[in-house]
């Protein structure tokens, strides 16, 4: 991911990315409760048939996750999009959306405490990442906050709060599957995000902002809360 401080609309960058991952979660679905006809014999290959309530649980999930997705893009995110950084992120959230519709919506295991406990974390990941970004979009909005680093609400309790939501939610969606595997996913992501990402955006930060940031950088976690 590359920052740079310039501001526009990246409106064709942004579409190429919602309408692929619109085309993987219609897949998805698609796969996990189309009931295809002789004539499309072909797909039935592909039809995902594990456990009726887990994927039912997995789409609510998807769909909640996508609006989600559609809300930070188009109105929280207001810095210019490169074409690199567009279809890196488009093809990899496409592959980990239908990755988790795959593996999920073919685990015939009857739903337990297990996917409620994934739930959960969906939910709490779910809304500290999106409650900490629009809190931060509020308050950029107003005037007398312009050129200003957000330091309130959740993002006093991490530097990078967002991206710990993230990594929670994703966590969740692992554990709906039920598939120990699918923790690799928010493994990996924890990783890029402490190697690369958060790395990357603490210089911008820093050259933005110079001592506000090294004075919140030195009383902050940078990202889990209390941890690190």
């Amino acid at each position: 991911m590359i920052f740079i401080d310039q501001y526009d609309s990246s409106f064709w960058n942004k579409f190429v990315f919602s309408g692929c991952i619109l085309i993987a979660l219609f897949t998805s679905l698609g796969l996990m409760f189309a009931d295809y006809a002789p004539s499309n014999m072909w797909l039935k290959q592909y039809q995902l048939t594990g456990d009726s309530a887990r994927r039912i649980l997995l789409a609510v999930c998807l769909i909640v996750y996508f609006v989600r997705l559609q809300i930070t893009v188009w109105v929280f995110q207001k810095r210019r999009w490169t074409w690199p950084e567009t279809i890196a992120i488009t093809v990899l959230m496409s592959f980990v959306l239908y990755t988790f519709a795959r593996v999920g919506g073919n685990n015939k295991q009857v739903v337990s405490v297990v996917e409620v406990i994934g739930i959960l974390l969906y939910l709490a990941g779910s809304y500290i990442n999106t409650h900490s970004e629009y809190s931060r979009h509020v308050w950029k909005s107003k005037a007398e906050n312009r050129g200003r680093l957000y330091t309130s609400g959740l993002f006093s309790l991490s530097m990078h709060i967002n991206y710990f939501g993230d990594i929670v939610l994703f966590t969740g969606l692992a554990v709906v599957t039920h598939r120990i595997s699918m923790l690799v996913i928010p493994l990996l992501m924890a990783a890029n995000f402490i190697f690369n990402i958060i790395p990357s955006l603490d210089r911008y930060l820093e050259k933005k902002y110079a001592d506000e940031f090294r004075d919140y950088a030195r009383r902050t976690k940078k990202l889990v809360p209390l941890i690190y």
